[in-house]
């Protein structure tokens, strides 16, 4: 009874916000105390949320809990997924219902999750930038989908790779598709900024010599006389150009951000260039994931990767992905080994602090900083 008494208090205090526009956070901002401080709520699988075995009425309350926690530990920007396998947390024209709210593809859950997500977050004082993956379909080639899902109205589009189904970003009509989507999103809700992450093609295609698995037959009628290799960077360029001016279009005062992998080297690896993005002018932010330890003594040692961004940065905003899921026993060894300690994160967000180019970071993943050890330690030594 307390519980329901608790969400219906919290959804008093949600319905309060609704009449009233809310003002967002300024992207960028100068100093300590303005930093951009984020944090992925990652629902693919419900890793951070939801659980499909709960009512929608506990879903909601969870997810209140989880984005008033954000705020009450010191957050200021939600990134919240909202498709993560060509799925949808939102009543879209184009995807399914995602089946991590009932447990269905394709199954209406009966509330809005991004409608209700922006709600709090606004209410909060806390930007919220819509996150999704827009090239993964599905991490398994064996899943069965919904009648509206993309591997069953356009099967064209999609590639098998390892057993796991991807769009084709060679093909212009998924690039116009993904532009649609954007504009879906950025058109019909009041978010801040649209988001994606580091699915690019998919790892080991860039190596796979025999190619076995990957069908880039598009390349002759679009290739134009570039490499395959060129041709395939292109393809990714164009989609984050479309992605970007889908954006902008939509709503000119809205970001387009991009969270690469942490080193360029595995960024390159997946025929991702944020060095031309920057250059191209097609990126508001980039987020590169950097979830390493400090003084590692290899390549991927925190203070090195941070160091490869500033060639890259050229006055775009960088927020970096901090490595908040590594504070877990199943870490604790070899080079992770100094996540044992909650000071690691200090060294890193002090690192970033003194680093010109950083303008924030972004916590990987909300229901790990969400821990009260965790969350006592940001708001006493970290914010």
């Amino acid at each position: 009874m307390k519980r329901l008494v608790s969400f219906f208090c919290a959804m008093a205090f949600v319905c309060a916000a609704a009449s009233a526009q809310s003002e967002a956070l300024p992207v960028q901002s100068d100093g300590h105390d303005g930093e951009f401080r984020g944090a992925w709520l990652a629902t693919v699988a419900g890793l951070d949320w939801p659980s499909c075995d709960e009512a929608p009425i506990v879903q909601q309350l969870h997810l209140i809990e989880a984005i008033k926690g954000l705020s009450e530990a010191g957050c200021n920007t939600l990134i919240f997924q909202v498709i993560s396998n060509m799925d949808a947390l939102y009543p879209s024209k184009y995807l399914p219902w995602s089946a991590v709210l009932t447990g269905e593809e394709g199954k209406q859950p009966w509330y809005n999750p991004l409608d209700l997500a922006i709600k709090v977050a606004h209410e909060c004082g806390m930007q919220i930038h819509a996150w999704i993956n827009p090239l993964r379909v599905c991490r398994s080639d064996d899943q069965p989908h919904a009648p509206g899902h993309v591997t069953n109205t356009h099967p064209e589009w999609v590639q098998n790779y390892h057993h796991k189904l991807f769009l084709d970003p060679g093909n212009p009509e998924v690039v116009e598709f993904l532009g649609k989507i954007a504009d879906e999103i950025v058109s019909g809700y009041d978010v801040d900024g649209l988001h994606i992450d580091d699915y690019f093609y998919p790892d080991g295609l860039q190596s796979d010599e025999g190619q076995t698995e990957w069908n880039d037959s598009l390349y002759v009628k679009y290739g134009n006389g570039l490499s395959l290799h060129e041709w395939r960077y292109a393809n990714i360029n164009n989609v984050v150009r479309e992605l970007f001016e889908a954006t902008h279009r939509a709503k000119p005062n809205v970001v387009f951000g991009v969270s690469p992998a942490g080193r360029l080297s595995n960024t390159r690896h997946l025929y991702a260039d944020p060095e031309r993005w920057v250059n191209e002018g097609t990126v508001d932010y980039l987020a590169p994931q950097i979830y390493w330890a400090i003084g590692r003594g290899d390549a991927a040692a925190f203070e090195t990767v941070l160091d490869s961004w500033r060639f890259v940065a050229k006055g775009v905003p960088v927020y970096v992905g901090i490595a908040a899921y590594k504070h877990n026993d199943a870490y604790y060894r070899g080079k992770d080994l100094p996540y044992m300690s909650m000071s690691e994160f200090k060294r890193e967000l002090e690192m970033c602090r003194g680093t010109w180019y950083v303008k924030g970071h972004i916590w990987f993943r909300t229901k790990n900083i969400l821990e009260d050890e965790f969350k006592a330690y940001i708001l006493s030594e970290l914010y």
